[in-house]
């Protein structure tokens, strides 16, 4: 998939504005490793333009006049994922983030664990309590690992870990320091956040994907998709 140290920032324009829901900024970083449509080979989804990783709903990515792909802000594979879909999630069409790509598990890779970072912002208002809902969905828990963490962070609020878990077979896995106490995601889940910032402003909340090295079976990488943070008492 992505094998750059970042992703081109582009406006979220086309993702639909919702007061109860968190939007993207419209930008999200490939922070460590590489990414790979298919890790056991270390084939780079850039390859091909089908970034499976990324803001959803999707958008198409560009080819260049040299043949190469510009990196987009949405996943562009699988179309439409119905094939992904669990428990009702459509990366297709929910506002979210969808990270479906895996790391190099190639013979003769480095072993680094890939490092996605994405960001989503919240206009808040001092001494309002807030509860926000994570609708969290992962799939081919046989596969290697993938880690999730979400941090909040603004006006008076300090969240850094409120949401964390994993996917996959740690036993296939090279666990990568700072994440083997995550607890282990169900196929579904919605976890909640409640908290009231002490002055108004702009809420950040930070979604760290880190898709660990796989050692054994298909050398591949679990899946997750986030949808946005949901305001559950918005109105």
């Amino acid at each position: 998939m992505i094998a750059v140290a970042s992703a081109v920032p582009r406006a979220a324009a086309s993702v639909p504005v919702d007061p109860c829901i968190a939007v993207p900024t419209g930008t999200f970083y490939v922070t460590g490793g590489a990414l790979m449509e298919d890790g056991a080979a270390g084939v780079p989804a850039s390859s091909n333009g089908l970034f499976g990783t990324g803001w959803t709903p999707p958008q198409e990515s560009t080819q260049n006049p040299d043949g190469t792909w510009s990196q987009t802000n949405y996943a562009v594979d699988p179309e439409p994922a119905s094939w992904w879909q669990t428990g009702g999630a459509s990366p297709s069409t929910e506002v979210g983030f969808l990270s479906l790509d895996d790391n190099d598990n190639s013979d003769g890779s480095s072993g680094e664990p890939s490092v996605v970072t994405g960001v989503l912002t919240y206009e808040v208002t001092a001494g309002t309590p807030y509860t926000f809902a994570f609708p969290i969905y992962a799939s081919a828990d046989y596969l290697g690992c993938q880690y999730l963490s979400i941090d909040i962070s603004g006006p008076g609020v300090e969240e850094p870990g409120a949401v964390q878990g994993y996917f996959g077979n740690p036993a296939i896995t090279d666990v990568p320091e700072g994440v083997d106490a995550y607890p282990h995601f169900s196929e579904t889940q919605s976890p909640e956040v409640t908290f009231t910032p002490t002055s108004s402003g702009t809420l950040t909340f930070t979604y760290t994907f880190t898709v660990a090295h796989v050692t054994g079976g298909e050398r591949k990488n679990a899946d997750l998709f986030v949808k946005a943070p949901l305001l559950t008492n918005c109105g």
